[in-house]
C-alpha cells in the first residue's frame, strides 16, 4: 500500500482531536491495539485494505477476521481472539461535545469539525478526504 497526502490528513485529524479534547485519540501500545482502536471508531477495516497490508498476517486471518492479541485474565498467557465483526463503539460527537452546553453556533461548528475529522479518518485511503475536499468543507468555508 502506498502512502500519499491522505495519511497527512489522518495525522492532522488526530492532532486536532488531541488539541481539542486534551486526550490521545488512539492510546494503543502495540500495532494490534492501534488497529483495534481505529476500528472501534470507524468499524471493521475494509477487506481490500486488509489484503494490501504488508503485515496483514500478523493481525488478520485469511478471511480478514481481526486477530486480537490479548492476555487471558486467569492464566495470564497471551491468547488470540478472532473477531469477525467489528462495529464502531466510539462516538466522536460525544467525545468532542460531552455534556457541554455550548451556544447553537458553536455546537454547529464542533459538529462540522467532527464531520471533517470523520472524513479524514476513513480507513480506506481511497475514500478519505483530499486536501481540496477539506478546503471546501463547511468547517473551513463558513464563518462562525
Amino acid at each position: 500500500m502506498t502512502y500519499d497526502f491522505g495519511i497527512d490528513l489522518w495525522s492532522a485529524a488526530c492532532t486536532i482531536y488531541e488539541l481539542y479534547t486534551g486526550k490521545i485519540m488512539y492510546p494503543g501500545k502495540t500495532n494490534n491495539q492501534m488497529l483495534k482502536l481505529f476500528m472501534d471508531l470507524k468499524g471493521k477495516m475494509p477487506n481490500k485494505v486488509i489484503r494490501k497490508g504488508a503485515f496483514k498476517d500478523q493481525h488478520f486471518d485469511a478471511s480478514c477476521n481481526f486477530l486480537v492479541q490479548d492476555v487471558d485474565r486467569v492464566t495470564e498467557r497471551e491468547k488470540i481472539v478472532v473477531i469477525a465483526t467489528i462495529n464502531p463503539i466510539r462516538n466522536l460527537q460525544h467525545e468532542m461535545l460531552g455534556d457541554a452546553n455550548l451556544p447553537e453556533d458553536q455546537t454547529r461548528k464542533v459538529t462540522q469539525l467532527k464531520d471533517l475529522m470523520e472524513r479524514c479518518l476513513m480507513l480506506d485511503p481511497i475514500k478519505r478526504a483530499t486536501i481540496d475536499t477539506c478546503l471546501m468543507h463547511p468547517f473551513i468555508r463558513e464563518k462562525m
